[in-house]
């Protein structure tokens, strides 16, 4: 406590400052230790099987660590070859850039030769796009032609599909003819046989009306 601080009782303050921070440091270590539930009171007012069990903890990761600690400097020492690797490769990496530049900076007796190359291919790929289009224009007309000759046939086809179709379905109906032909010649010759006897009474019907009709007329005069 300041010494220039005037208050009631410093001693109660000084007993309470060690007690605050041991709990403060406690309870910030027993969550690690897998303890949640440390309270002030275990500090004031301590419990054997609490105070055990707290200590048991603290124990328990005390063995812990110790028996992580070659892994955790293993990794350690891995991590940090593994930079130092890092940086040496950076290094590596930027003298390569380094000397790549320096490969691609053309030295100035040369460049008047690599201008006049440069031009030279410039020219030549620009003869070979245009011949590209050329041929890729004349292959596009070719392709359509195909595909107007394609269409053409296929119309052609389906047009003799809808033919074949049609006569198919006429030599059905040939077929049919031809089968019951003989069954409606059967039956044409019956009507026309009832034809001519209904034809036959109907005369017979006739010339008795004629000979009644004529007798009739025989007898008038006599009557007379």
């Amino acid at each position: 406590m300041p010494v220039n601080v005037d208050i009631m009782y410093p001693q109660i303050y000084e007993g309470f400052l060690p007690v605050s921070n041991l709990y403060i440091h406690m309870e910030r270590l027993l969550p690690v230790c897998r303890i949640s539930d440390f309270q002030i009171a275990d500090i004031l007012n301590p419990k054997k099987k609490r105070t055990t069990r707290f200590l048991s903890g603290i124990i328990n990761f005390v063995n812990f660590r110790e028996f992580r600690r070659e892994t955790y400097l293993q990794l350690q020492q891995s991590y940090k070859s593994a930079m130092e690797k890092h940086q040496q490769l950076e290094t590596e990496n930027r003298e390569a850039v380094l000397k790549l530049e320096k490969l691609n900076t053309v030295p100035v007796e040369h460049q008047a030769e690599v201008k006049q190359l440069t031009e030279s291919i410039r020219e030549l790929e620009q003869l070979l796009r245009q011949d590209y289009r050329r041929k890729q224009t004349a292959l596009q007309e070719v392709i359509t032609q195909k595909k107007s000759e394609m269409a053409e046939r296929s119309r052609k086809l389906n047009e003799l599909k809808v033919t074949m179709a049609t006569l198919k379905e006429e030599q059905e109906q040939l077929k049919s003819k031809i089968v019951e032909s003989p069954e409606e010649l059967k039956n044409y010759k019956e009507l026309m046989k009832e034809t001519v006897k209904k034809l036959k009474k109907s005369k017979q019907e006739v010339i008795e009306k004629y000979e009644s009709y004529r007798d009739l007329v025989e007898v008038l005069p006599a009557c007379q």
